[in-house]
Formats: C-alpha cells, sequence, structure tokens
C-alpha cells in the first residue's frame, strides 16, 4: 500500500462513522430535511471523495509508485510565514478593521510567498479585499470591524 491508499482508507472509515452517526437522528426527506440529513449527505460525499482517492491511488500503485515520505518537498520557511500571518491577521483585524487588514494580508502574502510584480499585488489585495468586503458585508450583512477609518 502507498501513502494515498492508506489516507483514503482513513477518510472512508471517516465518513462512514459520520454516516453511522447522523443515523442516530432523523433524515427526513430532500423536500422536508430533518437534522441528521446534512451529516449523513456529507460523510456520503468523504465516503465518494475517499473511494475515489483510494481507486487513484491503486492504479498509480500498479505503475509502480511505492511508500513516499510525506513532508517530502514541503516548504517549512512559508508554512511558518502563513500561519504568523494569520496569527498577525487575527490580532490586528479589530483594530486596523476588516478591508484595510485584509488588503495587508493578501498583499504579504502575494510577496512573501511566491513574490509577484507591483501591480499585481496591489491590484489582487485591493480586488479580494474589496470583494469580500462586499460579499459579507453588503450582501450576507455580516458584522465586520470597522477599524481606524470606520468601513
Amino acid at each position: 500500500m502507498n501513502n494515498d491508499q492508506v489516507s483514503s482508507g482513513l477518510w472512508f472509515f471517516i465518513g462512514g462513522a459520520i454516516c453511522m452517526g447522523s443515523l442516530q437522528y432523523k433524515l427526513g426527506t430532500l423536500a422536508s430535511p430533518a437534522s441528521g440529513l446534512m451529516p449523513f449527505f456529507a460523510g456520503l460525499a468523504i465516503c465518494i471523495f475517499a473511494g475515489s482517492g483510494f481507486i487513484h491511488a491503486t492504479t498509480k500503485r500498479r505503475q509502480g509508485e511505492k511508500w513516499g515520505r510525506i513532508f517530502a518537498g514541503l516548504k517549512w520557511p512559508n508554512a511558518f510565514i502563513i500561519l504568523a500571518s494569520l496569527f498577525a491577521y487575527a490580532l490586528l483585524l479589530v483594530p486596523l478593521g476588516f478591508l484595510l487588514c485584509t488588503a495587508l494580508f493578501i498583499g504579504f502574502l502575494l510577496r512573501a510567498i511566491i513574490p509577484q510584480r507591483w501591480p499585481v499585488i496591489i491590484g489582487g489585495a485591493f480586488l479580494t479585499a474589496v470583494c469580500s468586503y462586499l460579499i459579507f458585508e453588503v450582501w450576507l450583512k455580516a458584522q465586520l470591524p470597522k477599524g481606524l477609518f470606520g468601513f
């Protein structure tokens, strides 16, 4: 067995456990769903994706792919940069506000992880912040932190 087969089997087991746990609640119908229907479908989706992953991993194994190091090729400095920037984002969200903090966060990631040109960084950060603001604040009416400038 290779890594993908083992992880797919584990996820299939987890999806099956979710399905079994959701059967303790009423499922209802699609027209009138009860509290167990969504967890059941979520577990079923996990099982389907895990099964297709297992089949794909089995065909790769037949082509000669064996066990490999799970973390081989992982860029640890990037992972720590992302983790630290998420922590800073959470700390600065209320004082700076959603719009400014999101623009700075996306701009930092576009510059630090895979360096981009400045027009791409500024445009991407601005576009991401404005679009997410419109989605969450305007469309979904979520209460986002206003910050220094009141927006």
